[in-house]
């Protein structure tokens, strides 16, 4: 019996992980170059948004004033 119950406990948990790996692969895309959202270069003191095209100061970006790169947001094309 408490083989049975380990292998239904087993058999959930693994259905359980799959789809929430799929979540988060969804959420987080493939990690490729590709999917980057923004671009930090201190050396050049900047930050650029790579989906609203802005580009703003990183000193100031560190500092809280990230809201400026949210002001406009084209719709996102499905892929």
């Amino acid at each position: 019996m408490a083989a049975l119950v380990a292998m239904l406990d087993e058999r959930l948990w693994s259905g359980s992980k799959a789809v929430e790996d799929d979540v988060r692969r969804q959420q987080i895309g493939s990690g490729m170059r590709g999917d980057k959202r923004r671009t930090y270069r201190f050396q050049d003191d900047v930050v650029t948004d790579h989906i609203t095209a802005k580009s703003m100061q990183a000193s100031k970006v560190m500092k809280g004033a990230i809201s400026t790169l949210w002001m406009y947001a084209p719709p996102l094309q499905a892929v």
